[in-house]
């Protein structure tokens, strides 16, 4: 955390038309932010949080919803449990007017 550093999915305009173009209706991982950070160009050179490429395509122009510090471990160790890996995946925010962060109040019904 101090390092201000994370693993997450490569934040790329490619990376985008690519989620949009398989018809995600909204992303999640269990990482501390869905994307790496810091965010890097293709040079290699790292820039600046706002230079979020995912982040700002996904919620600002798809109105995407990002899911982040989601526990897939427990819901992987479900699916083996019950032997089913199909389910329904509903996650309601906080209706807050303004708000720009909620807790996911996920869950899956198998």
């Amino acid at each position: 955390m101090g390092t201000h550093q994370c693993c997450g999915v490569h934040g790329t305009e490619e990376t985008a038309k690519w989620v949009w173009d398989n018809h995600f209706a909204a992303v999640a991982g269990d990482a501390i932010a869905f994307e790496t950070i810091p965010p890097v160009n293709p040079d290699g050179e790292a820039l600046g949080i706002a230079d979020l490429v995912l982040h700002q395509y996904f919620l600002s122009l798809f109105g995407l919803p990002i899911g982040e510090l989601w526990d897939l471990k427990a819901l992987s160790e479900q699916c083996k449990k019950s032997g089913k890996y199909s389910f329904l995946l509903t996650s309601v925010p906080l209706n807050v007017p303004g708000g720009i962060g909620s807790p996911p109040n996920a869950l899956a019904l198998f």
